[in-house]
């Protein structure tokens, strides 16, 4: 892998960060356009809501399960090794995706699709920290990791809606193919040369075993906590998987911590940067998961918007993050990057506990003004936290480094939206409604009062959301850093 202290001309890796850009816009925006085409993906194959949850659910499992391996792969083999497999696996799976022929199909190539989505985005991190050095280090991530990740997420949906409407829904996998194979080629040309040879040494074997184990533990994790969404926390499944999950994490830590060269180097753990910054992390993602759940059964419940102007509505908060990331990517070169991830949590608090006034008679500029803060406090939060926590990683573990970001972005969105359903679920029982997923079609039947227990839930979970940004900003506000 590249030497941070040895990069190659400014412009040329200035050139290379489109390749880490590409790849960001390519998997942020995959996800909102298949959430705007999977009702006509249900109707053209026939089937429910069970497809729409496996198709989902498989791509997050297989994500989460291949980022460690994947990032150590990248310390032994080199990050542009890894680019270059991942782009040809999640593009041609795309190509195949698109012209599935039924739902099982469509599920399978959609696991092959996370898995080129994994190989890629575990190692988004560990290129940009490879390539730049840490006076230019902030802005890179702030384009690459903030900026054009945030216009993922904005433009999805747009152009998911686009193309299903004019060319049907097959054309949004066609569409990710064409970026995919767009980012093969910007790799090849323009990663340096040293990105494809790995910083480890060459006798380092892989563990199998961890990646196993990690693996497992993981996938049970997170399947345990998508069921739990549904109000059934004490169900066998859900209980299981978490038990079991977690028993197999015990046994992959206590593996790593024997095994000579290890999937996962637990000595980062001893970094204070790392370990702080990734427990702030962990909590943002949370919080904006319960956002991303939430404000959409707000707007067209709640309020009685139709999906487009709802989209508009949330739209200040991606938008936000977007225009902040590069500006806060160069304060974290020039400043103390503790401070800014402080600042913009504590900030992200103060909009929550705004969001949990809001009700029905709340009016437009008032939800886009609080979304907008909230999108402006996680903005400020992100790129310096990630630029934090990558420099503080050894050069040798850049993979794993930023991999294990990637896990924690999945386990904080999983965990948060477990705890938005949770905490709306326990208001709708009250009211004799099975779970928020239902709320939609039981609304009729239930009137004012399912209406009135969603948003006391709904307030919970904002109030509950802001605590967790306080927490998370004394976390943030621990000096960790060098002096700048």
């Amino acid at each position: 892998m590249l030497d941070s202290t040895h990069n190659p001309a400014r412009a040329k890796r200035w050139w290379s960060l489109s390749v880490a850009s590409l790849a960001s816009l390519i998997v942020t925006a995959d996800s909102g356009q298949l959430s705007i085409a999977l009702p006509l993906i249900i109707a053209e194959f026939n089937s429910d809501l069970t497809l729409a949850s496996w198709i989902a659910l498989g791509y997050a499992l297989i994500t989460a399960s291949l980022y460690l391996p994947c990032g150590r792969l990248s310390d032994l083999v080199g990050v542009g090794r890894l680019f270059l497999i991942g782009f040809l696996l999640y593009g041609a799976s795309s190509i195949a995706a698109g012209a599935a022929q039924s739902g099982a199909q469509l599920v399978i190539f959609r696991a092959l699709q996370a898995a080129g989505s994994a190989l890629i985005m575990a190692n988004n991190f560990a290129l940009v920290t490879a390539l730049f050095p840490p006076e230019e280090r902030g802005r890179a991530m702030g384009i690459a990791g903030g900026a054009i990740s945030a216009i993922g997420y904005t433009l999805g949906p747009v152009i998911g809606g686009l193309l299903t409407h004019s060319l049907g829904w097959r054309a949004n996998f066609f569409l990710s193919a064409l970026l995919a194979f767009a980012g093969f080629g910007a790799a090849r040309a323009l990663l340096p040369a040293e990105s494809f040879h790995g910083s480890a040494a060459k006798r380092e074997p892989f563990d199998i075993y961890g990646a196993v184990a990690f693996a497992g533990s993981i996938s049970a994790i997170l399947f345990g906590l998508a069921t739990a969404q549904k109000a059934a926390w004490l169900s066998p499944p859900v209980i299981a998987s978490l038990m079991g999950g977690c028993a197999v994490l015990g046994w992959f830590i206590y593996w790593e911590k024997r095994v000579p060269f290890p999937l996962l180097d637990l000595k980062l753990f001893r970094i204070p940067a790392f370990t702080l910054g990734n427990g702030a992390r962990w909590i943002s993602f949370i919080t904006m998961s319960v956002n991303i759940l939430l404000m959409p059964f707000f707007l067209q419940l709640a309020k009685g918007l139709n999906p487009l102007r709802a989209g508009f509505l949330i739209a200040p908060t991606p938008l936000a993050m977007a225009l902040l990331a590069p500006l806060t990517g160069w304060l974290s070169e020039r400043w103390v990057p503790e401070r800014l991830c402080a600042i913009g949590l504590a900030i992200g608090g103060i909009a929550f506990v705004l969001l949990s006034d809001l009700d029905p008679a709340s009016s437009p500029g008032e939800i886009v003004l609080w979304l907008a803060l909230l999108g402006a406090g996680m903005g400020l939060f992100q790129t310096p936290n990630n630029n934090l926590l990558m420099t503080a990683v050894p050069r040798q573990r850049l993979g794993i480094g930023s991999a294990f970001l990637s896990i924690v972005r999945s386990v904080g969105y999983a965990g948060g939206a477990t705890l938005a359903a949770s905490l709306v679920n326990a208001q709708l029982a009250g009211v004799g409604l099975h779970s928020l997923q239902n709320w939609s079609q039981e609304i009729s039947a239930s009137g004012a009062a399912g209406l009135s227990a969603f948003l006391r839930g709904f307030q919970n979970a904002c109030l509950t959301a802001a605590v967790l940004c306080f927490l998370g900003a004394l976390i943030s506000a621990i000096r960790v850093s060098e002096d700048r």
